[in-house]
């Protein structure tokens, strides 16, 4: 423990060493918080693969389920029949009760 506040009472009786000891101190923090953030974008980046490909039950690509590379897409309408929307008056006659 003599050793540690030696040095720190040496940093400190000279600022210029004090300033070099911050930096180098600084841009080990940064290499390692650097490290870690590129660890957690190769972790999404690996998972996305992972569904895409449908490994780990992922999603497979057919023709009933796409990836849309467009976010902004406006999604699919199905063909077919018109669709139209109806008012279920089963309910509202005059002889019923609820």
């Amino acid at each position: 423990m003599g050793f540690i506040s030696a040095l720190v009472a040496l940093l400190r009786a000279v600022p210029s060493l004090e300033r070099l000891f911050l930096k180098v101190s600084d841009g080990v923090r940064e290499a390692k918080a650097k490290e870690r953030f590129n660890a957690k974008l190769n972790h999404i980046d690996d998972a996305i693969a992972a569904a895409r490909s449908g490994i780990n039950g992922g999603m497979l690509h057919s023709s009933t389920n796409e990836w849309s590379e467009d976010p902004d897409r406006s999604p699919p309408v199905p063909e077919g029949g018109t669709i139209s929307a109806t008012v279920d008056e089963s309910g509202t006659g005059e002889g019923s009760r609820a």
